[in-house]
């Protein structure tokens, strides 16, 4: 996480200095720059989508919000056309050629930003398949609109609560994008009949992958542990299931577990009972019809439950698993971040967590390019520790066993004092 707090630290000191406050050609030149060095100097820092989300983040605020208050820039437009140059150059031409024609139909400099504006999530979600540029964009979007849509509503629209309102709900929407993504480096919730690793009394340990199957990585990933001879748990998504159902029923047949990730990978929390229960039953039936196996394995999408589903699993005969080292390959870490991370944190027990698929937001996507080259790096690391590798139903069945032979032990100490 330091990596994209130091990103995010960097691009607020560079969009809180060398403000100017005239629209002139040149100044816009150089906020353009701006922000398009900004992005550049992130990505070379650490080329991955939460990088960049941190950065143009950091600059935004930088400009508009900075910490000395005489610094505060006027020429947002600009910064924010460079962040969008970076992503990409065609995108943002598409943009100057929408403003350039808007201008032509209205007087107010201010009216043709606000409405071109309006065009840059649609635009994106067309140009872009990665959350984390369509993520950007929307910030993009948002922080044009706060600085741009209150004059043009006092015009057309009098009415202060309705311009409020409005801005509220477009910061709300990234603010629960962030929310929901925080947990995946540890899952949410504490209680203690959650499995998140396995006893510790030997140097065993479970690797886990999710939102799959991919029809990119997964294949190379499961060549990779079948090269190692290493059995791994994979949590699948249902709708990545009956699409790619040949990679399905390999993971099967080359000894590995499987487990249920819902069937579209939506979270829990905001779902009725019945929609929890439909996320979780159709994953069953989709893995079981296509692989020949019912799940009884289960990983809410980021490790967010709700006590119904809690209850509902329970009572379905499935164990709730989630972990305690994260790779953090979601956000898109270089492979020696990736060793590094996991290599650092393995302690005997642990259940580690990899993605073969899977965005920042959607179920599908995602570059796991750093997963497929540290993979393999991690594994060996690991044996040359001493650790073996096992599938979460056997390190749970050795967690039982374990339990076992302690009350077994307890139980036979306990006789012999009472005599």
């Amino acid at each position: 996480m330091s990596y994209f707090v130091v990103t995010g630290l960097f691009s607020y000191l560079v969009g809180g200095f060398f403000v100017f406050k005239k629209r002139e050609t040149f100044t816009q030149m150089v906020e353009f720059l701006k922000g398009y060095l900004t992005m550049l100097f992130a990505g070379l820092y650490l080329h991955s989508g939460l990088t960049y989300i941190f950065s143009s983040m950091g600059v935004l605020t930088g400009h508009t919000r900075p910490f000395f208050k005489g610094f505060r820039g006027d020429t947002t437009e600009a910064l924010a056309l460079g962040i969008i140059f970076y992503l990409s150059w065609k995108m943002g031409l598409i943009l100057l050629f929408f403003f350039l024609i808007i201008s032509q139909f209205v007087e107010e400099y201010e009216d043709a930003v606000f409405l071109t504006s309006l065009l840059i999530p649609v635009i994106s979600f067309r140009f872009f398949r990665t959350d984390s540029y369509n993520i950007i964009c929307t910030i993009i979007f948002v922080q044009l609109a706060i600085q741009f849509w209150p004059d043009y509503l006092e015009k057309k629209v009098k009415s202060v609560f309705i311009n409020r309102t409005v801005l509220g709900l477009l910061v709300l929407f990234i603010l629960i994008l962030f929310f929901f993504n925080k947990y995946v480096y540890k899952g949410f919730g504490m209680q203690k009949d959650l499995i998140r690793h396995g006893p510790g009394h030997f140097k065993y340990v479970a690797i886990t992958f999710d939102d799959g199957p991919d029809p990119l990585y997964t294949p190379e990933i499961l060549d990779i542990l079948q090269d190692k001879g290493v059995p791994a748990t994979f949590f699948l998504v249902g709708k990545n299931v009956e699409s790619y159902p040949d990679i399905a029923k390999r993971i099967v047949r080359e000894g590995h577990s499987v487990g249920n990730h819902t069937y579209s990978h939506r979270s829990l929390i905001p779902l009725s009972a019945k929609g929890q229960e439909e996320e979780i039953k159709k994953c069953e039936s989709a893995i079981e019809k296509v692989a020949g196996v019912r799940p009884v394995l289960f990983r809410p999408p980021r490790g967010v439950y709700t006590a119904f589903a809690r209850k509902l699993l329970k009572d379905e005969r499935y164990t709730i698993v989630l972990w305690d080292v994260s790779a953090m390959d979601w956000a898109e870490l270089p492979p020696d971040k990736i060793v590094e991370r996991v290599v650092k944190s393995v302690k005997p027990g642990s259940i580690i967590l990899f993605h073969d698929s899977g965005d920042l937001v959607t179920y599908r996507g995602g570059n796991r390019t750093s997963t497929v080259e540290a993979l393999p790096r991690v594994i060996d690391e690991l044996k040359k520790q001493g650790y073996e590798f096992v599938t979460v139903d056997q390190m749970i069945f050795l967690s039982e066993l374990m339990e076992t032979e302690e009350k077994v032990n307890e139980n036979k100490n306990g006789g012999f004092e009472g005599r």
